[in-house]
């Protein structure tokens, strides 16, 4: 190996050793985490917050465990069912069940419960992936929201739902 190797080598073990000591520095605080954890949907984030929770499990970790304390229901993963053209799945005392389209409607989510309050947003995770949706009131005890196609959002939220290993939270 020559000396301009050797060196470079060093130096690149020299930076990955400050990165990694530069790394709790750089961890958000809680009250970063909770004022993500709390913002409205399509409202303004901190960059800096969401790049440390999709790169640091431990603060993806802690953000999580933010979200499931102020959730009125959650689900660290779907237990899925799908039947035919009804998917559905359990979050907490929820069911939430999404029909498929037909020729002249779009999906179709559906979220009942048995809670006397009614959650405003939903959250799902997959991956690094967040979507956070605002959700309308319910009419006689069910929350209706079509995904329609033509709203990236809505279709987004549809796939994410049906995925096993997401990740929902009922806010």
């Amino acid at each position: 190996m020559s000396d301009e190797a050797a060196r470079l080598l060093a130096e690149i073990h020299a930076a990955r050793a400050l990165a990694r000591a530069a790394t709790p520095a750089t961890r958000p605080g809680v009250a970063a985490l909770w004022a993500h954890a709390t913002r409205d949907p399509g409202g303004p984030v901190d960059l800096a917050t969401v790049r440390a929770i999709r790169a640091d499990p431990g603060t993806a970790r802690r953000y999580r465990a933010l979200l499931a304390s102020q959730a009125m229901a959650h689900a660290p993963f779907a237990v899925a069912a799908s039947d035919g053209p009804v998917a559905s799945r359990r979050i907490g005392a929820f069911t939430l069940e999404i029909l498929a389209a037909t020729e002249d409607a779009p999906p179709l989510l559906i979220l009942r419960g048995s809670e006397a309050r009614s959650p405003r947003l939903i959250e799902v995770i997959l991956g690094d992936e967040t979507l956070r949706v605002a959700l309308p009131p319910p009419i006689e005890g069910a929350i209706l929201l079509a995904l329609d196609p033509a709203v990236p959002e809505a279709v987004r939220l549809g796939a994410m739902l049906r995925d096993p290993a997401c990740a929902a939270f009922l806010l």
